[in-house]
């Protein structure tokens, strides 16, 4: 809520304030009483626990958020909701209500669902806020996509350095090796790609009319994730911003080798996932 009422205050919009109660079914078959008052009580203290944040806001930000309450499963309400409010963002938690149940994984059921149904960006949030965001990365892929990534990396940061970070491979590099291919062949490719997406994202930086001192650019061989991952340690970086695939369901365990799937995991630091445009 508090980085979601920072961003709003800096970007000048409005803030929706949403809280998911369960399934109106649900609470009939836990409060079975015929009037329904224990659930109508429950939805009342919802209200004021909102409200309350909701006051908060506004003494904070200025902000007059909207508050909502809605029932049914949570990451089918926050996308209803989203769409029905034309939101240009979602902003929750990494994890949610369940966390500690899977302790290897370090993002929640609700925020991995709403990331890969969204037709807007989302930001998964996992640090506490301090200011705004300062140390930003934004994830590049050397295609049209890329545009919307580096897009709301100068939105959320437009005056601090963005580094704009693409991290590629010679494809099948492992099992060209086990074949006998050449070193120096699968070099010389690795330096036509370096130079090719270097030249590409030069013409995007100049296109947004970012000059050095407020974009670096980075294109280095290696795996996409932990390429991107160490270098956001290197960089402090306090937000990754990456894009996500077009085809359905692009976060879900089946995506193998999703690159936002798997930052969405592992990054420490606050993640914004950006569909391509004209995302159904």
């Amino acid at each position: 809520m508090q980085r979601a009422a920072h961003l709003a205050y800096a970007l000048g919009s409005a803030l929706h304030l949403i809280h998911v109660l369960p399934p109106q079914e649900v609470l009939k078959a836990i409060f079975p009483d015929p009037a329904g008052q224990e659930a109508q009580l429950l939805r009342e203290r919802a209200e004021r626990v909102l409200d309350e944040h909701a006051q908060g806001v506004m003494e904070r930000f200025g902000l007059t958020p909207e508050c909502k309450l809605i029932h049914g499963e949570a990451h089918r309400a926050i996308l209803d909701a989203s769409d029905s409010l034309e939101a240009n963002l979602i902003v929750l938690g990494a994890r949610g209500e369940r966390e500690g149940v899977l302790a290897s994984e370090t993002v929640g059921d609700t925020a991995l669902k709403v990331a890969q149904g969204s037709r807007t960006a989302t930001l998964l949030v996992r640090r506490e806020v301090g200011d705004h965001y300062s140390h930003v990365v934004a994830c590049a892929k050397a295609i049209p996509s890329d545009r919307a990534v580096l897009d709301w990396a100068n939105k959320v940061s437009p005056e601090d350095l963005i580094h704009l970070l693409s991290a590629y491979t010679v494809p099948y590099e492992r099992r060209l090796i086990e074949w006998g291919a050449p070193r120096r062949t699968l070099d010389a490719y690795a330096g036509q790609e370096q130079d090719a997406r270097a030249q590409r994202l030069s013409d995007l930086l100049r296109e947004f009319g970012l000059p050095a001192a407020r974009a670096r650019l980075h294109v280095e061989r290696g795996e996409a994730v932990p390429t991107i991952l160490s270098h956001a340690g290197q960089w402090q970086a306090d937000l990754l911003v990456v894009g996500r695939r077009a085809h359905a369901n692009p976060l879900s365990a089946g995506s193998v080798g999703s690159v936002a799937r798997h930052i969405a995991f592992l990054a420490p630091m606050d993640v914004l996932i950006v569909p391509p445009a004209g995302t159904a």
